[in-house]
């Protein structure tokens, strides 16, 4: 697939080659969902889903961040006007383009849409979701303290988040059935914690206390027959694994390094 201008943009190709030029190499699956609009339009929400023959109007000064079904993340600035058409593969492309690769854009979709109206119902901003204040819940691979909930690792390294800096805290945690490990100190100003050893493949679980929280985290390890550098596997596999704020901060990754 690729995106080419729409007809009434011909004129505009003169000025914009650098543009087109992106926009024709930004190509290579059949479907795109839409991770991120700054700022926001209506007609280009973040979970929108594009199919061939769809028409993508960027207003001026509007960056919108797509990620296609097989993996390949792409910025399209404004004002310009874009059409999705179908082209084969090439062959440096990523694998992906098939019915998975289409059933996984819609598992994102589904995440984006739904994180949209939660932050639109209680009033929100009308971003894909609000980083303004330095946290480590910003790291896509580090697991929140604040909530029991998934947490999804690699490798079995574990990072482990609380909101905001905060000052310095002390902590527990417990490692699947093993005996707790007490008396951990979180340093002020530190947004995460790396945990020293990997957790073992068998551990399913982990439990951290403080004196304000208690999680308990159920492990979920990105498998090993799965490709890291393919945002569309990877976002996907956190969305069905059940972490979806980390999925969230990985969208959020994704769209700021395009702009």
């Amino acid at each position: 697939m690729s995106l080419r201008r729409s007809t009434s943009q011909i004129a505009f190709l003169i000025v914009a080659t650098t543009v087109l030029v992106t926009a024709q190499h930004a190509a290579a699956g059949s479907q795109y969902v839409v991770l991120s609009t700054q700022p926001v339009v209506d007609e280009l929400p973040p979970g929108k889903l594009l199919m061939p023959s769809d028409v993508i109007n960027i207003p001026a000064g509007t960056v919108v961040t797509l990620l296609g079904e097989d993996g390949s993340v792409n910025a399209l600035s404004g004002p310009s006007s874009f059409v999705v058409t179908e082209d084969a593969l090439t062959s440096g492309s990523l694998q992906g383009t098939t019915n998975e690769g289409s059933s996984k854009l819609d598992l994102i979709a589904v995440l984006l849409a739904n994180e949209r109206k939660r932050t639109e119902s209680i009033g929100g901003s009308r971003t894909t979701t609000d980083y303004s204040t330095s946290s480590g819940l910003d790291d896509p691979w580090a697991v929140s303290i604040e909530e029991s909930a998934p947490g999804c690792i690699r490798d079995g390294e574990i990072v482990l988040a609380r909101a905001g800096i905060g000052q310095s805290a002390v902590f527990s945690i417990r490692i699947g059935d093993g005996e707790p490990f007490n008396g951990i100190v979180w340093s002020a100003g530190k947004l995460t914690y790396s945990l020293p050893d990997r957790i073992p493949p068998e551990v399913k679980s982990v439990v951290v206390e403080t004196k304000k929280t208690s999680a308990s985290i159920e492990i979920k390890t990105f498998p090993k027959n799965a490709v890291l550098e393919n945002p569309l596997e990877v976002l996907a596999w956190m969305v069905s694994s059940g972490c979806k704020r980390q999925a969230m901060a990985l969208v959020h990754q994704l769209a700021t390094k395009q702009q």
